[in-house]
This record gives C-alpha cells, structure tokens and sequence, in this order.
C-alpha cells in the first residue's frame, strides 16, 4: 500500500456496506479513508475491512486468531485484563492497517504481544496518543517497519521486547513527545534505519538495548530534544551511521557502550548541544569519522574510551566548544587527522591520553586549544601540518611520555608548552608562529627548531624558567633570537636568564660561534638588569651607577665583547696605541712635556724626531717591553705608567679572547 503518510494530518471515513475481499468472516463491512492534507485537500483514498472495538472484544472473547490485517481498527478504551493489569493479544497481527483509539487514545498500555511473528508493518497510527507504556511484545520478531505513528503523544516507556528482532526501519514519527525510555530490547537485531522522528523531543533514555546489533543508521531526529542518558548499548556494534539528529540538544550522558564497536561515521548534528559526558565506550572502535557536529557546545567530559580506536578524522566543529576534560583514552590510539575544529574552544584538561598514537595532523582551528595537566603515554603525538595561524594552542603542565612529539610544517598564531615535562623528540620545525612559550618548561629530551630547508617565521619565543638538562637545536641568525628575546615585554633578568640558557645549549651542542653571540647577549641584558635594580632599591645612587655602567660597557663590551672577538681586542689595542701616541706627540709640541733620549744629548741628529719619538716610546711601554733608549720626564711619566697598565690588560684580554677561540 503506497500511502502519503508523511503528508496527510487528517482523514474522512465513509463505512461501505460491502466485505472486504481479503477479511476476516466477522469483517462485514469495509471503510473507505479519504486522507487530508494541512489545508483539507485529498491526498489519497484507501479502502480497508472495517474492524471497530466491537469486534475486537468479540475476538478476544471467542479467543479467535487476532489477525487485524489490511484493517481499520479501533481500540477500545479499555481491553480486558488480567489480575496483574495485563491483557494478552494471542497471534496478534496489524500488517498493512489504519489504527484509531477510543476517545483520541490508543491505549496498549500493559498489553502482551503473542505471536511468533508480530506484524504492524505498514500500519498507520493515528491519534492524540499512542501508549504502548509497559507493554510486552513476544515473538521471534516484531515489526514496525514502514509504519507511520501519528500523534501529539508517543510512549513506549518501560516496553519490552524479547529476543526476537525488533525493527522500526523506515517508520515516522510525527511532530509529538516520542517517549522510548526505559525500554528494553533482547538479542536479536534492533534496527530504526531510516527511521523519521520529525520535530519534537525523542527520549531513550534508560532504556537497554540487547546483544544483537543496533542501528539507528540515516534515522533523523528533528528539532527537539534527542536524549540517551542512561542507555546501556549490549550489542557487537552499534551504529549511528549518517544519522542526523537536527538542532535540539543530543545527550548520550552516562550512556554505555560495552565492548561492540561504536559507529557515528558521516553523522551530522545541528546547533544544539552535544553530551557525551561521563560516557563509557567500552573496548570496541570508536568511529566519529565524518562527522558533522554543527554550532553547539560538544563534550565529551568524563567520557572513557576503551583499547578501541578512537576515530574522528575528517569530522567538522563549527562555533561550539569541544569539551575532552577529564576524559580518559587508553591505547587504541586517537585519531583527529583533517580535523575543523571551527572557531569554538577545543579542551584538553587533565585528560589521560593513553598510549596509543595521537593525530591532530593537518586540524585547523581558529579558537583556542588547550591541553592543561595531562598525561601521555609512549605514543607519537602528531600535529603536523596544522593549520592553526589564528588560534592559540596552550599545551601547560603536560607530561608528554616517551613518543615523539610533532609540529613539523604546522602554523600557529601562539603555541604555549609553558610547565610541560619535554622529556622525548620534540619535532618544532613549524612553518610558521608568532609567539612560542616555552618558559617554565623542563626538558630532558631534544627540542628541535632548526628547518633545514626553509626557515620557521617565529616572531616571538620565551624560554624564561626553562630547566635545560637536554638539548635544543635552534639556529641563532635563521630565528634571529637576539632580535626575538629582546623585544619581549618581559624584564631584563628575563631576558639574561633566557640568553644564558642557550648559551650554556650551544656549549654542549658545540655550535661555539652561537655560544658566543648568545654570551654576549647575556651579559648585556644581566648587566642592565643589575643597574635596574641597583637604581629601584637606591635611585640617589643612579649617576654613580650609570658611570659604572658606562666603563663597563667601554671595557667590557665594546673593547673585546666579552672575550668572543680577539680581533675587536686588537683594533682595540691598535686605538690605545695611537691615542697614546698622539698624546705624546701633542704633550711635546705644546708643553715641556718631554720623552728624552737616554742615548744621546737632546740636540744629537741621532736622537728621533718628536713624532717617530712619540710612537716608539708609546710602543714600547703599551707592550711593557721596556729598553730605557728613551724615558718620559714630568707627567708623561704618570701617563706612560697608566699605558703601560692598560697595554699589560689589553694583552691579556686579547690572549684571553684567542686562547678561547683556539681551544674550542
């Protein structure tokens, strides 16, 4: 029978004086149901053998097969009973019928389906409400497949069904409360393929599904509210394959799965909220692949996942926050490849992740992901190829194991791994990232930042607090880290602490030349963050402090860097030597500041002129080798001794300076 069940919200009955052709003998009469549209327009005629209440009293009495058939059928308000409230409908048969209630309810509250076969396949059920609360149905199957229940109210609540299938493939359900919960299935198959709940709330919740496979694959929840809380899934598989459940809130709360695999591949959910919280998933595979979650908030809070894979590549959030706090993964592995985690807040916070590999290569985000107290296990974690430019990644108090970690090619606005444990192979050869926290961090293992083949654009990096006791491969000029570190709004004990750490990195990695620009730096930034706070604790003592400053940046920095550059030392000393000369040469042409020859009188040609005079005693004395030919009179003499003081230094800094290139 081809009815418009979805279309028609009324209907006309004329009663025919004619049998049936198919009926039962009792069936003297037939019906002809002219069904209605919205705007009382015919959709379609339909001719059935017409069975009202009478005549189901009268088979039951007679305890005649109930074969109801290609009827129309009212139920009586009231059936028959049992002492314990329970009446039984022996053979009971509805394929192909039109169902009507007594006083616009159809009333199979606490009625007991016997058949081997219990048939409603096609059947329309049409009423204010449809209570199927506490009924049993006992038979190898049952069948709602194709049906139509038409209603402003659906309970099977508490219904129980044995361990035949049960199917309600293909069946709508109109806009009404679709009450399922507390239900109980058998062993056999479950199946609500295809299935049509239209608008309104559609409650599970509670109910026990059986061994046997459950499927809700294509079903499509309307605009109300989808709840299964509570449900226990017993089956080898259940799936939710391309199910959509529209823009009410979906709660699989408190749900469990046992060990069967979970299947939500290609399934697509609307703005409402999505609760996975405190949800168990046993051991079985976890497929979320495909996946359309819509714009509401999805949690999966407290949820367990089993040794199961737990699959969700492919799938695409939109403006909700993704909630994982608390959840617990053990080693099945977790799979985010390809994810589109939209522009909401993913949440990773004091989570076990398991052992298993962990994929988020190749996300893309534009909110905010958070990986906050929690722990790894001895799987890669594997973010590469990420497309996360306009989010921010905060991975803070994190032990990440022993497995490889990977940034590798992925894009980030900020990445923080800020008091995380780095105790493996930390892969942060990124394409791009403006700010990069790795302060307060520990690192045990190997932190690598160098790009062989192209440079990673980092605007920003902190390694303020970093425990060093394992390496970092960070090229100094590609990253451009003194230009980095010192354009961070951070102190400038900040600022030396970080310089110093990779200077004492680059020692042990023997890259010396790194070694050397990151000492500098260091000392630079330790020496104003001494005058800092020379100045905060006694600021009358400034002046002093600046002119300390200053003979120490002339001696220190700019005569030698530090001892890294023999060559700076040398044009240093080349300067001194000439300043010192030409002061001699100035003193003996404007003052009776003489170098006197010891050789010779003073007008002997033998003695040199003032100028050759001033540069050889100045060479002599600057290199203290000290011959006496020629001696200095008045204060040139106190002027000598003072080069001669600085000549002795200077060499000594530049012996300093080459010996420390030499040796390395």
């Amino acid at each position: 029978m081809n009815i418009l069940k979805h279309n028609f919200i009324s209907y006309t009955t004329v009663i025919l004086d004619e049998k049936f052709e198919t009926s039962h003998a009792l069936f003297s009469k037939s019906i002809e149901i002219s069904l209605l549209d919205i705007d009382n327009n015919l959709l379609q005629k339909v001719k059935f053998a017409y069975a009202n209440k009478a005549i189901l009293q009268q088979f039951i009495a007679q305890q005649l097969p109930l074969n109801f058939d290609n009827c129309f059928l009212e139920i009586p308000k009231e059936l028959p009973r049992n002492q314990d409230g329970y009446c039984i409908l022996n053979g009971f048969s509805a394929n192909n019928s039109f169902i009507v209630g007594q006083d616009n309810e159809i009333n199979f509250s606490k009625i007991i389906f016997e058949n081997k076969v219990l048939d409603f396949t096609e059947t329309i059920f049409f009423s204010k409400k449809i209570n199927f609360s506490d009924a049993q149905f006992t038979a190898k199957s049952t069948s709602f497949e194709y049906c139509s229940f038409i209603a402003e109210q659906l309970t099977f609540h508490k219904a129980k069904f044995t361990d035949g299938d049960v199917s309600f493939k293909n069946t709508y359900f109109s806009d009404s409360r679709k009450d399922f919960e507390e239900m109980h299935f058998g062993k056999g198959l479950t199946s609500f393929v295809n299935a049509e709940f239209y608008k309104g709330d559609v409650l599970f919740t509670g109910t026990v599904f059986g061994h046997g496979k459950t499927t809700f694959k294509i079903a499509r929840f309307g605009t109300g509210r989808t709840d299964f809380s509570r449900v226990v899934f017993w089956a080898e598989e259940t799936s939710f394959e391309q199910a959509q459940f529209g823009d009410g809130d979906v709660s699989f709360r408190s749900a469990t799965f046992k060990n069967g695999r979970v299947n939500f591949v290609s399934s697509k959910f609307g703005t409402g909220k999505k609760s996975f919280i405190n949800t168990q998933f046993g051991n079985g595979n976890v497929h979320f692949k495909n996946s359309n979650f819509g714009s509401g908030k999805t949690t999966f809070r407290l949820a367990t996942f089993g040794y199961g894979i737990v699959d969700f590549h492919f799938s695409e959030f939109k403006q909700g926050d993704i909630i994982f706090d608390g959840t617990k993964f053990s080693d099945g592995g977790i799979n985010f490849r390809a994810v589109h985690f939209g522009t909401g807040r993913v949440s990773f916070k004091r989570s076990l992740l398991g052992n298993g590999n962990i994929i988020f290569e190749g996300i893309s985000l534009a909110g905010r992901f958070i990986i906050q107290d929690s722990v790894f296990g001895n799987g890669e974690v594997n973010f590469a190829e990420a497309d996360l430019k306009k989010a921010n990644v905060l991975i803070q108090n994190v032990d990440f194991g022993i497995g490889k970690i990977s940034f590798k090619d992925s894009k980030f606005n900020k990445l923080s791994l800020k008091g995380s444990q780095l105790d493996n192979y930390f892969d942060l050869r990124m394409h791009s990232c403006k700010t990069l926290d790795l302060s307060d961090t520990v690192v045990k293992g190997i932190v690598d930042l160098d790009a062989y083949n192209s440079k990673s654009h980092i605007n920003e990096i902190n390694l303020d607090g970093m425990r060093l006791l394992g390496r970092i491969y960070i090229d100094w000029y590609k990253h451009e880290l003194k230009k980095i570190i010192h354009h961070q709004k951070t102190s400038w004990a900040s600022k030396a602490e970080q310089f110093r750490i990779l200077k004492e990195n680059y020692s042990v990695n023997g890259q010396y030349d790194y070694e050397d620009e990151a000492y500098v730096e260091f000392k630079r930034a330790e020496s104003k963050a001494i005058l800092e706070s020379k100045t905060k604790h006694n600021p009358k003592m400034k002046p002093i402090y600046l002119i300390g400053k200053f003979w120490e940046w002339l001696i220190f920095d700019k005569m030698g860097k530090y001892a890294t550059d023999p060559i700076r030392v040398l044009i240093a000393m080349l300067v001194t030597y000439i300043g010192f000369s030409l002061l001699y040469v100035i003193l003996g042409k404007f003052s009776d500041m003489h170098i006197i020859s010891a050789l010779f009188p003073p007008n002997d040609p033998r003695v040199m002129s003032i100028f050759p005079r001033a540069f050889y005693h100045s060479a002599i004395t600057f290199l203290t080798i000290g011959y006496g030919d020629y001696y200095p009179s008045g204060i040139t003499r106190w002027i000598s001794a003072f080069e001669g003081f600085v000549g002795l230094f200077q060499m000594s800094y530049f012996t300093v300076a080459f010996v420390r290139k030499m040796l390395r």
